[in-house]
């Protein structure tokens, strides 16, 4: 059965769908069955990932099994070895006040994703940076929750935001929600700031894993807009060799 992780932050512009895509491309080289969920309305992941083929799926993305007009298996986009797709689409906002309309409206997401789950051995959820009923649906259908977070003074703040909705949710619809840990992206050793908000980070939160450090990285967005991985763009760049050691973490954490 799957382990199922929400990539997911409050705050925008903290790297959330460049951690999905390419944690899901070292988890699958790992030898790992991944899907990865884009259940965020903007569809980068989506876009990232297939492109302009994102047109072809507005009768079969996370939007229309969340209203239950579409199966899964119908909605599987096939990326690589071990690795699938359920898409977003870009008529997905337009579906979120019929979701939250809709009876057990937060477990949508959960339910839609059952039937697939003994398929595969992790689903990664890339999240919209919003409070919202897409965020609650992708943590209620989780077991950990990663968190990745620009070492910035309102980036390290901004988890405290996080970890009130993670409260929530333990109480509300998934008691075993867990933390699997947060992930400092961006990183970058030009100025004291990055390290300085790390400390402050461990001491604010000292029971809160720390994985691996994602470095700033040319390659990496360079990579996203060519719709690649950066193992598949540039396999040497420290960027990808953090990414596979993140993905060797999460399998400790995960799998014991």
């Amino acid at each position: 059965m799957a382990v199922v992780i929400s990539v997911a932050n409050q705050k925008g512009g903290v790297g959330k769908t460049t951690l999905t895509m390419n944690l899901g491309y070292a988890l699958a080289d790992m030898g790992k069955r991944v899907l990865l969920v884009d259940i965020d309305p903007q569809f980068n992941l989506t876009f990232g990932l297939i492109g302009m083929k994102v047109l072809e799926y507005g009768d079969r993305n996370v939007g229309t099994l969340m209203t239950r007009e579409s199966e899964i298996e119908e909605s599987l986009v096939h990326i690589q070895e071990n690795l699938d797709l359920v898409p977003s689409h870009l008529n997905l906002s337009a579906r979120e006040i019929e979701i939250i309309n809709a009876y057990n409206r937060e477990r949508r997401l959960e339910k839609a994703l059952l039937p697939v789950l003994p398929d595969y051995d992790y689903v990664l959820i890339d999240n919209p940076p919003s409070m919202g009923i897409f965020l609650v649906n992708s943590l209620t259908a989780s077991d950990y929750v990663l968190i990745p977070l620009e070492l910035s003074y309102f980036g390290v703040i901004g988890m405290q935001l996080m970890f009130n909705l993670m409260r929530m949710i333990r109480e509300e619809t998934n008691e075993n929600l867990k933390l699997l840990g947060l992930v400092p992206n961006k990183f970058t050793k030009q100025t004291k700031v990055p390290k300085l908000r790390l400390k402050e980070l461990k001491e604010t939160y000292p029971d809160a894993p720390i994985l691996t450090t994602i470095p700033k990285a040319i390659a990496l967005e360079k990579a996203q807009s060519e719709g690649k991985s950066i193992f598949e763009f540039e396999p040497q760049n420290r960027a990808a060799k953090a990414f596979q050691k993140l993905a060797k973490e999460v399998v400790e954490i995960a799998e014991g």
